[in-house]
């Protein structure tokens, strides 16, 4: 339908219509009831997050292995934040010491956790008892990791991501696509029946070459123009569809006004829009969100200690930020954050940085997180382990599908787990019990 400004307008004032959502149908009948809301935040941690300097044992056997297999780059103990948490193997946690703006999450409300030795898997490699265990595709490869992490291990061939997919069978309504992107067009929200609503660090966008009313006259001819040309058509559609979307999502964003107690950083800015995007969703009739934004920086292959200490520290403050402020309304038990990552860095410092990996660790807060204690095992820090893949890349022991797929069997996916991710089939567990 091309946009006119009679129908412009009107959908600009009735930012809670619904009445373009599907009907509530089958799987989305349990979520439609009022007040049933949740959100998935992801926090991409762009070009390989060293999760084995965010996170460091705590104790004397472990952190002694640890220190041995990077002397010069490894965190002092006695400087590192404690988090009060062990993992399934009994060895305690702490964090990277510019990362204490956690600390009370972890300690005093309990509502925050590690997901120890995560990353890509499509069968079980530790303890497996196949000789030679299938490995995924594309290891250490920037974007085409990035890419398995927003697709699933055995996805990487279907052009939707697995939120997406997720979001298709749910069936959600709301007078704007629930699949919100503050880090540019992702896979990972890709979808059939929601195109995802693009967005920058700072909200909606503006177009500031309309602000004349001969210009904005221009553009809605443009838009009623009915091209004989398919590719122009669809284009001048495709670009009132934008514009409608980003002019409701400005002034959706704009009846919450600002908010207060985000650090001044990039992170800190796309969470405080994501938090008023969250205040918004009575006004956009949603009941379920699902949020990517990302942070760059994280390749740190020559001077790692400065660089990663200001990354983890935005990482941190943002996080702590936004879990304190959706607490102060009530709804810390309907809003989960968590990072991703490419993948880990290996073990052994390459100078004063670290190459390409494969296993990390990582970080999920909310007020629906089983805290208390950390997810996983350590792994055996020593060259030579069962751990160590290629001089120091340690193999992860939970796959990233499993964390997952605990994430969308909480925001409420009832198809069957293995059709969202088929490496599940592979996996005693299907998923993990922190959430």
């Amino acid at each position: 339908m091309k946009i006119t400004r009679r129908n412009f307008l009107k959908g600009s004032a009735a930012l809670s219509a619904t009445s373009l959502a599907p009907a509530v149908t089958g799987i989305n009948i349990a979520h439609a009831q009022e007040g049933d809301f949740k959100a998935l935040v992801c926090i991409f941690l762009f070009g390989g997050n060293d999760a084995y300097n965010m996170v460091i044992p705590d104790n004397d056997a472990e952190y002694s292995d640890y220190l041995n297999a990077r002397p010069e780059l490894a965190i002092v103990r006695e400087e590192a934040v404690s988090i009060g948490i062990a993992t399934d193997n009994g060895v305690p946690l702490a964090l990277h010491p510019s990362m204490k703006s956690l600390q009370a999450v972890f300690t005093e409300d309990k509502k925050a956790t590690v997901i120890v030795n995560s990353g890509q898997l499509v069968e079980p490699v530790i303890g497996s008892a196949v000789a030679n265990p299938e490995l995924p595709e594309f290891l250490m490869a920037h974007n085409l990791q990035q890419t398995m992490w927003q697709s699933g291990a055995e996805n990487m061939k279907d052009k939707l991501g697995w939120a997406g997919r997720m979001v298709r069978d749910m069936h959600l309504p709301g007078s704007l696509s629930p699949l919100i992107s503050l880090n540019g067009e992702k896979k990972w929200l890709r979808s059939e029946n929601h195109e995802q609503l693009v967005l920058t660090t700072d909200g909606a966008g503006e177009y500031s070459g309309l602000k004349t009313p001969e210009r904005y006259e221009a553009m809605l001819r443009h838009f009623n123009e009915k091209f004989s040309n398919l590719y122009a058509d669809n284009y001048s559609e495709t670009m009132a569809d934008r514009y409608y979307d980003n002019e409701k999502a400005k002034e959706a964003l704009g009846n919450v006004g600002e908010l207060t107690g985000y650090p001044d950083t990039h992170l800190g800015h796309s969470l405080q829009t994501t938090a008023k995007l969250i205040r918004s969703r009575a006004d956009l009739g949603h009941q379920r969100q699902i949020y990517f934004v990302g942070l760059g920086g994280f390749d740190t292959h020559k001077d790692q200690q400065a660089k990663h200490a200001g990354l983890l520290q935005q990482v941190s403050d943002a996080m702590a930020a936004f879990y304190l402020d959706m607490k102060s309304i009530q709804i810390a038990d309907k809003v989960t954050a968590f990072t991703m990552s490419d993948f880990g860095r290996r073990i052994m410092a390459n100078e004063t940085g670290t190459d390409h990996g494969w296993a990390g660790h990582q970080i999920v807060v909310g007020g629906a997180v089983k805290g208390g204690k950390a997810y996983g095992k350590w792994p055996e820090l020593v060259p030579g382990s069962q751990y160590d893949y290629k001089n120091g890349r340690i193999v992860p022991e939970i796959a990233a599908d499993q964390v997952n797929a605990s994430l969308a069997r909480w925001f409420g996916y009832q198809g069957a787990l293995t059709d969202l991710f088929p490496s599940l089939k592979s996996f005693k567990s299907h998923y993990l019990d922190f959430i």
